[in-house]
């Protein structure tokens, strides 16, 4: 059992106790997870079961130990990371140690450390599995940054390999809008809220044409949708009680739209196998600019980004506490890629805003007339 935080070598030593291992496969990443619990290890490898069928082509291995234990480390001193713009309270700490970096979630209890390899997740881990699913990602997501990704809050869906992206600030309905778009049995799901994107420059398409790519790999997390989003979807209401229906059904939809209670949406079970992707080309990215309370008709506009540079403030994201660079280096919690960043990694894009009232069936049929 780990007892201090601070002693790392006690801490790798206490990592012997992780015994029972999983492999997980992203494209050519591969990330190995071993833990004290094999009921833990069977949570973790059922969430991401629609991932496990990828063919391997792994060129990365890296190693992430899970122990289940009481709550450790409450007793010292952290320092506060920053929140997003418009969110209050204490969510995260850290503390910097020698080749790493501890993180505490104060909610919950969990304690993560993140290093290049043999990154620590310790706590009540069972429990917290939506924390153990991102922490895992977390490493995913320092794997491509560090491959010179940028890194994009938004959903996506894809079709052949060709990616339509769905942005917005959190609430926005960008989850909502990609799951109502999954109903065309040809979309594919890619991500639920971070992808990460790379200005690929010239590509050689199968008609040996040359033209402009985007290359784009989803983060691999399922929907963790709002109440509301559920029981608006028929095929997706059943997730919720019965009794809860009704109470949400008695709500004013501005209280139901601003309801905090999530659900994980499993795309397979829920819109058919082989429905998930990792990887394409972004083609499309449509801003979302609506509200419920507006009197207009829904519209899809094109912007040109190279006058209208702000519609996409809603992608740009903070990497987050967990980056570290190539050089095992943490970065600046409060830094961001900037406007004019993202609107270079997105010159080969089709960019479009999405405005007017919030109407998620009419702003299906005005995907389907993208070409």
């Amino acid at each position: 059992m780990i007892k201090t935080l601070l002693n790392l070598p006690h801490v790798d030593e206490a990592l012997s106790h992780c015994s029972e291992t999983i492999r997980l496969h992203f494209a050519d990443l591969s990330v190995i997870v071993h833990s004290n619990e094999a009921m833990l290890l069977a949570g973790i490898a059922d969430y991401y079961r629609s991932y496990l069928k990828a063919e391997a082509h792994t060129t990365t291995s890296l190693n992430v130990y899970v122990m289940e234990q009481s709550a450790v480390g409450d007793e010292l001193e952290w320092l506060d990371v920053p929140r997003e713009a418009g969110k209050q309270g204490r969510k995260e700490g850290f503390l910097d140690v020698a080749g790493g970096r501890w993180i505490k979630k104060f909610k919950t209890g969990m304690t993560f450390l993140q290093r290049p390899d043999h990154t620590v997740a310790v706590g009540p881990c069972a429990s917290n599995l939506a924390q153990i699913v991102n922490f895992i990602n977390n490493q995913f997501l320092n794997h491509y940054l560090r491959q010179g990704f940028t890194l994009g809050h938004a959903s996506a869906f894809c079709v052949n390999g060709e990616v339509t992206a769905i942005a917005a600030g959190s609430g926005g309905g960008k989850s909502t809008l990609m799951l109502r778009c999954l109903e065309n049995p040809e979309r594919d799901f890619l991500t639920n809220d971070r992808l990460l994107l790379k200005n690929t420059g010239p590509k050689k398409t199968e008609l040996k044409k040359t033209e402009q790519g985007t290359q784009t790999i989803g983060l691999a997390k399922l929907p963790r949708v709002n109440p509301g989003t559920l029981l608006h979807a028929e095929r997706l209401r059943h997730i919720l009680p019965e009794d809860r229906q009704q109470a949400l059904r008695q709500m004013p939809q501005s209280e139901l739209w601003s309801l905090e209670e999530k659900y994980d949406v499993q795309i397979e079970d829920e819109y058919g196998p082989n429905r998930v992707r990792l990887a394409g080309n972004l083609s499309r990215l449509i801003m979302l600019d609506w509200s419920l309370d507006s009197a207009e008709p829904t519209q899809l506009e094109p912007v040109d980004l190279s006058s209208q540079p702000e519609v996409i403030e809603g992608l740009r994201k903070r990497p987050g506490p967990f980056y570290q660079d190539k050089s095992g280096a943490f970065a600046d919690l409060n830094a961001i890629d900037s406007v004019e960043h993202y609107c270079r990694e997105l010159a080969n894009v089709k960019v479009y805003r999405l405005t007017g009232r919030i109407d998620f069936d009419r702003a299906y049929e005005l995907i389907d007339t993208l070409k």
